[in-house]
């Protein structure tokens, strides 16, 4: 297992790497001074001059990349240009709440689409298997700023149950913690339960004609004992990487969900770096959005090698 969990890391570090080298290239030939951008319009030539200078921009662009390397090789981010504070210690705050946000959305989406999945896979209801079909597409398809909206219209606007954008921290007051979150964590987790429902709807139907079904009812086991302890483990096993992958996804594209109710997530920081053309906060967001990233993808593989060692056999071959 070591040696698996080692080869899979080796092949996932590229991911990290890759990226953060086009960010560095795409950063330097967008077209715009960052440092105009930074100082304003106002500001004279002399003092663009001057910004340039400290930021490292009048340099080579080969130098620059080598200046670039040695940084990211020591994990030095700087400090962010327009919020004058580490980028380290900006991002990971950031990230605290978009954590927050991608976990408690994922546990609604597990309470929602594997068990509605479950139920639509193993019915006999043709009018009610369709009928969730047909809303798990609709939710597939609908993008997450709409439902976003909706839901801020319905329980901010029109019954005025809870605030529409904000931010409190769970140590500061719980209560309106819980009244901030619910919104953001019910629009990211209904759309994700859309998801989820597909899959284990298509793994209930597909497990339901396997072999080993036949052969219980042949035993003489009931129906709902079959589905119960056969079914079920079967169809439900390969949510556990659509679970890791939706997550990682989550923590990377929560920005539209965080401007919409303004919360000061990852998102929100690194369209906020765009923005403003804050290169080393940009920077800093997105390598921490890839090592997230590649982490949960070798947690995933390793619980699924885990479960089927075939799969461990298939990378040595």
């Amino acid at each position: 297992m070591l040696t698996y969990v080692f080869k899979r890391l080796l092949a996932l570090l590229p991911t990290v790497a890759v990226p953060m080298v086009l960010l560095f290239v795409l950063l330097r030939l967008t077209p715009g001074d960052p440092a105009a951008v930074i100082l304003g319009e106002n500001a004279t030539s002399s003092e663009i001059a001057e910004l340039r200078g400290e930021l490292g921009l009048d340099a080579p662009l080969w130098q620059q990349f080598l200046d670039w390397l040695g940084r990211m090789a020591r994990f030095d981010f700087g400090e962010s240009v327009f919020l004058h504070a580490p980028v380290g210690e900006l991002v990971l705050s950031a990230a605290l709440v978009t954590g927050q946000l991608a976990v408690f959305s994922m546990l609604i989406a597990l309470l929602i689409g594997p068990a509605l999945g479950a139920v639509a896979g193993s019915t006999r209801s043709r009018a009610l298997d369709r009928t969730m079909v047909v809303g798990s597409a609709v939710g597939v398809a609908m993008p997450t700023f709409w439902l976003a909206i909706l839901l801020v219209m319905v329980f901010g606007v029109t019954l005025q149950w809870l605030p529409v954008a904000g931010y409190t921290p769970f140590t500061t007051d719980p209560v309106q913690y819980v009244r901030y979150m619910a919104l953001p964590c019910l629009a990211l987790g209904a759309l994700e339960a859309a998801t989820l429902f597909r899959y284990s709807r298509n793994g209930v139907l597909d497990a339901k004609h396997q072999p080993f079904v036949a052969t219980a009812r042949a035993q003489g086991l009931s129906e709902r004992t079959i589905t119960r302890r056969y079914v079920f483990p079967v169809a439900l096993a390969p949510l556990v990487t659509v679970v890791g992958l939706s997550l990682a996804s989550m923590l990377g594209g929560a920005v539209v969900t965080e401007n919409v109710f303004s919360l000061p997530g990852l998102g929100k920081l690194l369209l906020t770096a765009v923005e403003r053309r804050d290169y080393p906060l940009i920077e800093g967001c997105i390598f921490f959005i890839a090592v997230v990233f590649v982490l949960i993808n070798l947690a995933v593989d390793v619980v699924a090698a885990s479960l089927d060692p075939r799969i461990r056999l298939e990378d040595k071959d």
